[in-house]
């Protein structure tokens, strides 16, 4: 299934909304294509026409290919021999590695910052807590769970781990997205950030740690649960 009309306004607009973030035409194509995919306008397993990306979003082909590449290298795109990219599909063993990378990145990054938070990112990070759940949208709340996870890591002098977290933080949340399961586990999860701000809040590393640990483990198991029962169906 090729890029389909609505699809095409889709990257029109998102295209007008987060061009102005990026400061070169390979970037912003990657962000278009990469929110894209998590908002599912882009499904897994569907084609990637560099040719058709680059007319609706006027651009010659050339960044398009860049930026495929660079959805590739962050486990968004897959290129087949002789077919071209596709938006990748992830199985429930890929998900569960990816959960456990994050495990190892993201303890280390929280352990390394609570005792360095400032009020302002205590602030932030609770703000951020309390419009996720104001949120009605399932991709409005994974995108502010996405920021409050990573105001918490306060990696601004970490770009590198920065990168790596965000790209396995939005490559989990497309799935969750996808398949309709935010809002369903939504009170649990919200549970789970009270309790992590607040041991951040304190300075208690160790709490805060241990939170996370089980948040991320409950995480990988309530959406790896859900996909093996959808593949049932």
């Amino acid at each position: 299934m090729a890029i389909g009309l609505s699809q095409r306004m889709d990257l029109g607009r998102l295209a007008k909304t987060l061009g102005q973030r990026s400061q070169t035409t390979p970037e912003t194509v990657a962000a278009v294509l990469r929110e894209a995919i998590a908002k599912g306008i882009l499904r897994a397993g569907q084609p990637l026409r560099g040719e058709d990306i680059a007319q609706q979003m006027g651009v010659s082909r050339i960044p398009v290919r860049e930026a495929l590449r660079q959805l590739e290298v962050e486990g968004l795109v897959h290129y087949y021999p002789n077919r071209g990219a596709f938006v990748a599909d992830l199985d429930t063993e890929q998900i569960r590695e990816i959960y456990e990378i994050r495990m190892m990145l993201e303890v280390g990054a929280l352990r390394r910052a609570v005792p360095r938070l400032g009020p302002a990112q205590l602030h932030k990070a609770r703000q951020l807590l309390e419009a996720t759940e104001a949120a009605e949208d399932g991709g409005e709340w994974g995108r502010l769970e996405v920021e409050f996870h990573e105001t918490l890591y306060a990696l601004e002098d970490r770009p590198r781990l920065a990168r790596m977290i965000d790209n396995l933080l939005n490559i989990v949340d497309r799935y969750w997205h996808m398949h309709g399961l935010t809002l369903k586990h939504r009170a649990v999860f919200e549970r789970d950030h009270r309790a992590l701000w607040q041991a951040c809040h304190e300075g208690d590393v160790e709490r805060a740690v241990g939170l996370l640990e089980e948040h991320l483990e409950r995480s990988a198991n309530l959406l790896i649960g859900e996909l093996e029962a959808r593949a049932l169906k």
